[in-house]
């Protein structure tokens, strides 16, 4: 056999290299969100009071929602169109994301700016952060395009740019945010991290730059892209809506001191949940979508539930071994009394693995539809109990209405699982 070239064994080498940071960058990303999310915590509940760092979650929370619905979901959907489209065809891409954000300009803009005293008093129970509320909608709008260039960097296979861009943006903002939740302006804080998305679009633009972007809106792929961000745009919509509903009950029944609590129990959860859903897009999808045969999806889907169950079952192992030192850490001794919730809140994330799992291999199946049914229905059921506990009184109404959402979720999954596969020996037997 002939020896390669040193050419190709330099675009080998280059090749390599490529691979291993755009594996090595996903990581490192989820890492930085991860560190950030920690620090703001940590942060938040050690200069604020517990109503002050509710008001701020409700903030961030919303800011979360803006940030989706700006290209109207649709960040998946450029990703992949992005990747299956020629050279010729990516700026028809850009473009109907570009499009997407033009319609989502007054869509999100005009009832934003009309209604943001009624959108103030529900998040925090007053009116008076109406300016905070427009000056969110605005970092939003304006952080568009740049959700649009990190997207298309992600499906052209330049996952570093896009992530490193991201990362970058994610620092500055948390770096400002804690300048002020340290000077105890958590509204400017909230706004501070809000411009991140803008200096992540900027470090962006020149690695978009490289690309054959022509830089104007077009209606041609608009229709197809809608429909991947469908599935996205309904569960995280109505997730974030009913949350904050119930949040404004909650708040009214218990006061916004109890609101703290469970808002805190709320964000350790989303970072356990955030790191599943990471580790099943990022490892348990592609595989499951590769696989060549039943059996191997069933093998696949028993693996990735085990380890998922042992990671969530092994963090709630932990809390409840050292719950004061761990609310000390990553807290304050001002949130002794959130301990229960906590508890409660990570039992339903370990029981919301096989709902997640469920969810994931919709996904890879090509079935974006169920993926979203199963999520909100379990979120309409914590929704429904959820209401009937705070009618009666009871103070830890969402964490074990979440609990109870997700168990029965589960339970439901397994018989439906249980039902189907007897249902598949019968038939072999018959055959």
């Amino acid at each position: 056999m002939a020896p390669l070239a040193p050419s190709a064994l330099y675009n080998a080498a280059v090749a390599s290299r490529s691979h291993v940071i755009r594996n090595a960058s996903i990581p490192a990303y989820f890492a930085v969100r991860v560190l950030c999310a920690i620090l703001l915590l940590k942060l938040s509940t050690l200069f604020l009071d517990v109503q002050e760092f509710a008001n701020f979650t409700q903030f961030l929370a919303f800011s979360s929602l803006l940030n989706m619905a700006v290209v109207g979901g649709a960040q998946n959907g450029l990703i992949r169109e992005a990747a299956a489209s020629s050279d010729a065809e990516l700026a028809n891409v850009h473009g109907a994301g570009l499009a997407a954000w033009a319609i989502a300009v007054p869509a999100i803009g005009i009832p934003g700016l009309v209604f943001s005293p009624q959108i103030s008093q529900v998040l925090t129970g007053s009116d008076s952060f109406s300016k905070e509320i427009v000056g969110l909608v605005l970092l939003s709008l304006a952080a568009g395009p740049g959700q649009i260039c990190w997207s298309v960097l992600s499906g052209r296979k330049m996952i570093a740019q896009s992530l490193g861009a991201q990362s970058v943006g994610l620092v500055v903002g948390t770096a400002s945010a804690a300048w002020f939740i340290i000077r105890g302006s958590y509204s400017a804080a909230a706004l501070a991290l809000s411009t991140g998305p803008l200096v992540g679009a900027v470090v962006a633009l020149p690695f978009a730059g490289r690309l054959p972007l022509k830089w104007r809106p077009t209606h041609v792929g608009l229709a197809h892209l809608f429909a991947y961000s469908a599935a996205i745009v309904s569960t995280l919509g109505f997730t974030a809506l009913t949350l904050f509903a119930l949040r404004f009950l909650y708040r009214e029944q218990f006061g916004a001191t109890e609101l703290g609590y469970w808002l805190a129990a709320n964000r350790i959860s989303d970072i356990s949940t955030q790191f599943v859903g990471l580790f099943m897009l990022q490892a348990f999808v592609p595989q499951l979508a590769a696989a060549s045969n039943e059996q191997e999806q069933k093998r696949l889907i028993l693996r990735y539930g085990s380890l998922a169950s042992a990671l969530m079952g092994g963090a709630l192992l932990v809390f409840l071994l050292a719950s004061g030192p761990l609310v000390h850490l990553f807290l304050s001794s001002a949130y002794i009394p959130a301990i229960p919730g906590i508890r409660l809140y990570m039992t339903g994330d370990f029981l919301r693995v096989w709902a997640s799992l469920a969810m994931f291999t919709a996904f890879a199946s090509g079935r974006p539809l169920r993926y979203a049914a199963i999520e909100i229905a379990a979120m309409a059921l914590m929704a429904v109990l959820t209401l009937a506990l705070i009618a009666a009184g009871e103070v830890h109404a969402p964490q074990i209405a979440y609990v109870a959402a997700y168990g029965l979720t589960a339970l439901i999954l397994g018989a439906a699982v249980l039902v189907r596969s007897l249902q598949s020996r019968r038939v072999s037997l018959i055959s």
